[in-house]
């Protein structure tokens, strides 16, 4: 009797490790640091977000325009009539200028796409963690619907036997079989929802799917560091949306800056040289803190021959209604901003505090099922001494294990939702998601 007893606690043994372990000779192996490592170098909106970051580096070159970089034309010039020079002409002209607030939109921009990048970057770790953490706790309920489905299995057999023997009513075997039939439905479904999980995740991970079967590999031991609420509350004011918002800011302040200056008189120092078919001519505004040259050569030929300079000094000064607008838009514009940042200060600073009272609540959680996980083992090892002793049935004992691994099953979801938490709070207060600050004393794969 002992003897069948140790036969069927093996086999069911054997049953549960086959359904949580299956394919795992068979598939490729992943870690989630590994993971990590080909998202940040494959997935498809990091690098979409780089190519950006190099086209604002672009734009900022093009706007600062103290690089040599003129514009050259060819013309022609027809004589209708008169004494007026025609022929084709080659022309060179380039603008430099000197005024920072010119181009501190484009400065601001570049600043805003390095921060994207980052935040990107960021993103897309927060992600394939929170992939992979639902995958390892899709599994864990795989493997518990597969053991619950086998103890009604054999509840129903047992059952039919009883029914067929007269023991049993038609109500109480209709009953195991509907919830038999259920179950199964249930385990299907959850077999679906974990095959459309892994998908996701390769996508993610790689912008396509993985053909081939990949096995996730348990995580390291997590434990929580130690949190100054201070330190996080003092990081809202470093969130990438209060960072835009300053660097609007500081566009409206160059516009204005800059419309100030156009409404102040423009003075000009002006300058030319000619030579034969050449003529170079320059212009100074101090105003507007912009130099502009321009290189021409006649190429018609016949042209004029001697040479010739000058040099003069003008002022200028000129009013626009539409400019007075522009200057009240812009002041307008900046106080929006002003009161846009003080609302999003705010906002990041509750944010702050909801995650950390997340983390809170997570780590209690954990706490709380240890101890159910404590109990249930302490109550599986005197079961499993009453099953030896004969005081409780098979069936009891298998309820039994059940329970200690539905227990196992929540704290190690318990486990999951801290890390998720944890990191929700990493990416709240805008600090990177490192590996060593997860998992700073990484030892096995697991319990």
């Amino acid at each position: 009797m002992r003897g069948c007893r140790k036969f069927w606690l093996c086999l069911f043994g054997i049953l549960f490790l086959g359904v949580h372990f299956s394919g795992v000779s068979e598939g490729k192996e992943i870690l989630l640091k590994e993971a990590i490592e080909k998202a940040l170098s494959q997935n498809p909106t990091i690098r979409k977000a780089e190519l950006e970051l190099s086209i604002a580096r672009s734009n900022l070159r093009v706007a600062q325009g103290n690089t040599f970089s003129p514009t050259v034309s060819v013309g022609e010039t027809i004589t209708l009539f008169g004494d007026s020079p025609g022929g084709f002409s080659l022309q060179m002209k380039d603008t430099l200028s000197f005024d920072a607030s010119s181009w501190e939109e484009e400065k601001v921009n570049l600043e805003r796409k390095k921060r994207a990048l980052e935040a990107q970057k960021e993103d897309v770790k927060k992600s394939v963690i929170a992939s992979y953490l639902n995958i390892l706790k899709a599994e864990d309920e795989l493997a518990l619907l597969q053991k619950n489905l086998e103890l009604l299995e054999e509840s129903f057999s047992r059952l039919k036997e009883e029914y067929e023997q007269g023991e049993a009513a038609s109500f109480a075997l209709q009953r195991a079989r509907g919830e038999y039939e259920a179950k199964k439905v249930e385990l299907e479904a959850k077999k679906e929802e974990l095959r459309l999980l892994k998908e996701k995740f390769f996508v993610l991970l790689l912008g396509e799917e993985e053909k081939e079967d990949v096995v996730f590999l348990p995580l390291p031991q997590f434990s929580l560091p130690p949190l100054d609420v201070s330190f996080l509350e003092a990081r809202a004011l470093l969130r990438d949306e209060v960072e835009n918002l300053k660097g609007q800011e500081r566009i409206y302040k160059a516009l204005l800056e800059s419309l100030r200056k156009k409404s102040r008189p423009q003075v000009v120092l002006q300058g030319f040289y000619r030579k034969d078919d050449w003529s170079f001519s320059s212009s100074y505004n101090f105003s507007l803190q912009s130099l502009d040259i321009a290189l021409e050569k006649s190429l018609a030929g016949g042209g004029s021959s001697g040479e010739s300079s000058g040099v003069g000094l003008s002022i200028e000064w000129s009013f626009s209604p539409s400019l007075s607008e522009e200057k009240k838009q812009a002041e307008w514009n900046k106080e929006a901003v002003r009161l846009d940042l003080e609302t999003t200060q705010k906002e990041a600073l509750f944010d702050i505090r909801e995650k950390y009272l997340n983390v809170l609540k997570a780590q209690k959680i954990l706490e709380s099922k240890a101890l159910l996980l404590e109990s249930q083992r302490n109550a599986h090892t005197q079961r499993k001494a009453q099953l030896e002793l004969g005081f409780i049935d098979h069936p009891t004992y298998l309820e039994g294990e059940l329970a200690l691994l539905e227990a196992e099953a929540e704290y190690k979801a318990a486990q999951y939702d801290l890390i998720a938490s944890f990191v929700e709070l990493l990416r709240s207060t805008g600090q990177p998601i490192l590996w060593e600050t997860l998992f700073p004393q990484e030892g096995g794969e697991g319990e």
